[in-house]
């Protein structure tokens, strides 16, 4: 025996199941690529015009939405390399989440190769005029990270980030439930995940920059 359904209730199910029948037709549904807005900084701490990275190669970047100032690797041999891998290590009982992790564990040039050597040589270097870089949090690292980009990466944007390793970037964030871990984000598929903090894996520093003063208009 057949059930009727009311009229009305028929056709709430027909406009239900409309989307779902459009989905299924025409062009694939692709991520939106996220506008990036970033200013090049050369390692002096001046502004690079951008027009040409093999002549005329800039240091870092910040971008103008979040504030952040991100290093850019280089191919060079040395302190930047974009090969070079640390373990993550931090002595800092306030800041390591409950567990210090592994000193000298990576495999690098210019410091020893974890993730708190790193950090002091860069900042004694004073990369791009600064000296106070920091390993960014799980949140900081994904403001860059372009999901519009599929395997195998790099998924950043390559208008400011000219680097053709993917890598997998350590963050500063422990894993709550396993002290001994902590979030990394990988730039072939632009995810995040748990990992050892014994192993070793690529860094990419930052540093914020102060809020400017607002400027007050003049009363009318």
């Amino acid at each position: 025996m057949l059930l009727k359904l009311p009229t009305s209730l028929f056709k709430s199910i027909i406009l239900l199941l409309l989307p779902v029948a459009f989905i299924g037709c025409g062009d694939k549904l692709a991520p939106k690529p996220f506008v990036f807005d970033m200013t090049r900084i050369n390692q002096d701490g001046g502004v690079n015009d951008g027009s040409d990275y093999e002549k005329k190669p800039w240091a870092c970047v910040r971008d103008n939405q979040s504030g952040l100032t991100w290093e850019v690797k280089t191919t060079e041999a040395g302190l930047l390399n974009i090969n070079n891998t640390y373990s993550w290590y931090d002595p800092d009982e306030k800041t390591n989440g409950g567990y210090a992790g592994k000193a000298n564990s990576g495999i690098c040039a210019g410091s020893n190769c974890d993730t708190d050597s790193y950090i002091k040589a860069v900042n004694e270097k004073k990369l791009c005029g600064l000296n106070d870089w920091y390993l960014p949090s799980r949140f900081e690292l994904s403001t860059i990270v372009d999901k519009s980009i599929p395997l195998p990466g790099p998924t950043l944007a390559k208008a400011y980030f000219p680097e053709s390793l993917a890598g997998k970037y350590w963050t500063d964030t422990t894993f709550r439930t396993r002290r001994a871990g902590a979030w990394a984000w990988r730039f072939d598929q632009g995810g995040d995940y748990v990992v050892e903090k014994s192993e070793a894996l690529n860094v990419r520093l930052t540093h914020v920059s102060p809020k400017q003063p607002a400027v007050k208009e003049a009363s009318k």
